[in-house]
């Protein structure tokens, strides 16, 4: 996957990244072989896709570390990769989970991933946006890991299923430690000055989070309502910051 010509990026109030410099997509596909993309690059790339190469063609049993990005609309068997992936009962149809992916607040990304048949250690993990106006763009990221052996399904009625590439859910865990890593009582109680430099801290890491620890159970019985994510005239240091700020501070003085 190589970048075009660079320029304003879309999106920029939300993932964080305002040019094509910032995004660093060299370094990006480089650690992409011994790392999962985190949401808010995920969400960078997707949002920009037009500065990038788009297969035409699945590929041929990718390697561990490879990226690319394709379109689903013109190519719906973009899976076919050659790898032998690990089935459901029936055999065929290749078992796949499904979760969903944060970035700040809000819910923008599916995720789907899969784990070899034969190398169970072997990952495919398929990235597509909740934005229905740019669905049809996939970022597929494969990775050789050292992740657990195979859980059980979380509901006998449900396509999503336990994986060993995924940690615990959001609720069960993430928003507490979230809590306890950026916020205390005693930092609400410093001086505007303080309170505000500590929330710009906490936006900026919280944006570099591992992709795992911002995951969010997929119910199959609720329908997805995308987040468009489209606010304009926003400037990224003040008033998306003082938004979320706001947000925060009230949930935890509730």
């Amino acid at each position: 996957m190589q970048s075009g010509v660079p320029g304003p990026l879309a999106g920029s109030e939300i993932h964080g990244f305002l040019t094509m410099a910032d995004l660093d997509i060299g370094d990006i596909m480089e650690e992409g072989k011994t790392r999962w993309l985190r949401p808010n690059e995920i969400h960078a790339i997707l949002c920009n896709y037009k500065y990038f190469s788009i297969n035409v063609k699945p590929l041929n049993l990718p390697k561990s570390g490879t990226i690319e990005l394709f379109d689903r609309k013109k190519l719906r068997n973009f899976r076919n990769d050659g790898h032998n992936w690990k089935k459901k009962k029936d055999g065929r149809t290749v078992k796949e989970a499904h979760e969903h992916l944060k970035v700040g607040n809000d819910e923008r990304i599916h995720v789907y991933y899969a784990h070899g048949e034969d190398n169970q250690t072997f990952v495919r993990r398929c990235y597509w946006l909740l934005d229905k106006s740019l669905e049809h763009i996939v970022l597929v990221h494969y990775r050789e890991t050292q992740e657990g052996s195979p859980a059980t399904p979380v509901n006998s009625n449900s396509s999503a299923v336990s994986d060993p590439s995924a940690p615990r859910p959001l609720s069960e865990e993430s928003d507490s430690t979230v809590d306890r890593a950026y916020y205390s009582r005693s930092q609400l109680e410093n001086n505007d000055s303080t309170t505000m430099k500590n929330h710009e801290q906490r936006l900026h890491e919280i944006n570099t989070l591992e992709w795992d620890e911002l995951l969010v159970s997929v119910d199959p019985n609720k329908p997805i309502t995308p987040q468009e994510g489209k606010t304009s005239g926003f400037d990224l240091q003040n008033q998306c910051q003082m938004s979320s700020y706001k947000t925060n501070v009230s949930e935890l003085l509730i």
